[in-house]
């Protein structure tokens, strides 16, 4: 061992330090190609992820558009013109007929104009022995062997979309089923839909790639890597039987490519799309030239900067560090000038001047410190809870879908006003009153939600304490935890108290619940986060706390305990005397 150590005592500097610096970079030259294989595969991954996302976007679109679609032409079985030209066509005058067949014509155009999807709509009325069409300015005699034609072939595993001499169409019959009885129907109404349009969405995708929608009878392609095609739908065949959606790699030749599939049994049709894997990660290899052009580089820069440190002295850097080291210590005397004329010296007699001006820097990035946490308040202020939004919309759906129009535009109202009090950027403080109205269009929400489980007990707030300015989003959020946190498992029975109290020179903002979210651990955690001076965590309640002892002081702040009906409790103090009234 010491004759290992002499050795190495016995090396030159010039290749110690070089050594020397090799050995502690090593680690980091591995770490980095170890992170950027990981890199790697992390992009081609959320790639491949935004991909499919993209894919199932257009084709829920695609599908939810058809739906729609069908329910409008579902909803000819019951127009009023058309069941006239069906039924009473008789007894209608010259005037009466053209009047309806021109009303029944304005509407097919409108359906046809309502979406790119729809290249024509035509409706064949037996009564009329004739077709009303969009294409047509008038009515067209005959033409009945070409709807019944498209009928037929719908009630041939044609449905939803009927394919008919190499066309696609959207087929009603009414009243009867050509397929089942001999009776003819009083109409047959065909929507075609554009094939163009079909491709044209298929082309317009983000993506580079191929993209394919099909089923047994029918398929519509982009122009983008159609050779290989076949073979990546042959190869996909026993998966695409298994699977009603996923992603997977496949080798056509040497080429590997990314496939994206995706099922709509609504549409009994399917959408792949696939790309050369190059596409995703051919960026991505260049990565890896480059990191081995930093290594080199790196190496160099190694060698260059050993050898700068070895021509430097080193007694003039040392006698530098003794004196940082001293002001370090809060020995500000140690500063002393130098009479060099070379770059130390021009440190030493800067270092005096910079010593001196070293206290008003402090003061100065303690303002910074706090302009920097006023910064970071108003933008944690900005965020929105996207669950809320979605779960509102869910609401709203649920209440459309069952004609409670009362209540969900009771909803609608109060969502439009919690957002727009949530993107409300200009006001970093806003009076009491606002803030409080907030939390009521947030509950009221929440009623609707959870009507069966959560009972509400809201006081209204004093009047006098409507003008107070508050910093703005103080109480919302706690009122949101007690959802979250306190009466998330409840399934019945919850109770959620929201209190105001007044207390010699302040007002107590109280929200309470029976859950039993919270135990003596977390209380004991939370509270000691509420007190800790570090940084940790900057949301949630710890976030709120901060904001109100930075604009209260002492007199205000967040206190966590448990309340009397044996869940948690959360108080805010807001001092009355503090701040301007409105």
């Amino acid at each position: 061992m010491i004759a290992i150590k002499r050795r190495i005592d016995n090396i030159p500097i010039f290749p110690k330090l070089v050594l020397t610096f090799l050995i502690i970079t090593l680690p980091l030259f591995t770490l980095s190609l170890v992170l950027n294989d990981l890199g790697k595969q992390e992009v081609k991954n959320q790639i491949s992820s935004s991909i499919t996302m993209n894919i199932h976007y257009y084709f829920t679109t695609l599908e939810k558009e058809l739906e729609r679609i069908i329910r409008n032409q579902q909803g000819f079985i019951n127009d009023e013109d058309l069941i006239q030209l069906s039924n009473s066509l008789t007894i209608l005058s010259d005037y009466q007929r053209t009047k309806t067949i021109n009303d029944l014509k304005l509407k097919l155009t409108a359906l046809k104009e309502s979406s790119i999807y729809i290249k024509n709509i035509s409706v064949y009325i037996r009564s009329l022995n004739g077709t009303v069409s969009t294409s047509s300015l008038e009515e067209v005699s005959g033409n009945g062997e070409e709807a019944e034609a498209i009928a037929k072939a719908t009630y041939t595993s044609g449905i939803p979309i009927t394919v008919w001499q190499d066309r696609l169409f959207l087929n009603l019959t009414y009243p009867l089923n050509l397929s089942k009885t001999e009776k003819e129907p009083q109409f047959i109404q065909n929507i075609e839909l554009s094939m163009e349009a079909l491709t044209g969405a298929l082309n317009s995708f983000p993506q580079e790639g191929g993209a394919l929608l099909f089923n047994d009878k029918w398929q519509i392609a982009n122009d983008k890597y159609t050779s290989p095609q076949a073979e990546i739908r042959e190869a996909l065949t026993e998966r695409m039987r298994e699977s009603t959606a996923f992603t997977m790699q496949v080798d056509i030749g040497k080429q590997p490519y990314m496939a994206v599939y995706e099922k709509s049994t609504f549409l009994d049709a399917s959408l792949l799309f696939y790309f050369p894997e190059n596409v995703v990660v051919g960026q991505l290899k260049t990565y890896g030239v480059w990191f081995w052009l930093l290594v080199a580089s790196s190496f160099i820069i190694v060698v260059l900067f050993s050898y700068g440190i070895y021509l430097l002295i080193h007694r003039p850097l040392q006698n530098l560090v003794r004196r940082f080291r001293s002001v370090e210590a809060g020995d500000f005397s140690a500063v002393l000038s130098s009479s060099r004329e070379d770059e130390f010296g021009y440190i030493f007699n800067r270092f005096e001047r910079t010593v001196l001006n070293l206290k008003t820097l402090i003061d100065e990035l303690y303002v910074q410190k706090i302009r920097l946490q006023q910064s970071e308040l108003k933008q944690l202020q900005m965020q929105i809870t996207p669950h809320f939004l979605y779960n509102s919309f869910f609401i709203l759906h649920r209440l459309i879908k069952n004609d409670e129009n009362e209540t969900a535009e009771l909803v609608s109202k109060n969502l439009g006003d919690y957002f727009h009090y949530i993107t409300r950027n200009g006001l970093e403080e806003v009076p009491l009153e606002h803030e409080v109205n907030h939390v009521r269009s947030y509950v009221e929400i929440q009623n609707v939600r959870f009507s069966s489980r959560i009972v509400v007990d809201f006081d209204p707030l004093p009047p006098s304490f409507h003008g107070i300015l508050i910093p703005r989003l103080i109480l919302q959020p706690l009122v949101e935890n007690a959802y979250e946190h306190g009466l998330g498992e409840v399934v019945r029975e919850g109770r959620l108290s929201i209190r105001f109290a007044v207390e010699a020179d302040k007002l107590i903002f109280s929200v309470e619940d029976n859950g039993a979210g919270l135990t003596q651990e977390r209380l004991a955690e939370l509270n000691g986060a509420l007190h800790r001076s570090d940084e940790g965590e900057t949301t949630g309640l710890i976030n709120i706390h901060r904001r109100l002892k930075l604009k209260y002081g002492e007199r205000g702040g967040v206190e966590i305990g448990r309340g009397s009906m044996g869940g948690a409790r959360v108080r805010i103090y807001i001092p009355s005397d503090k701040g301007e009234q409105i």
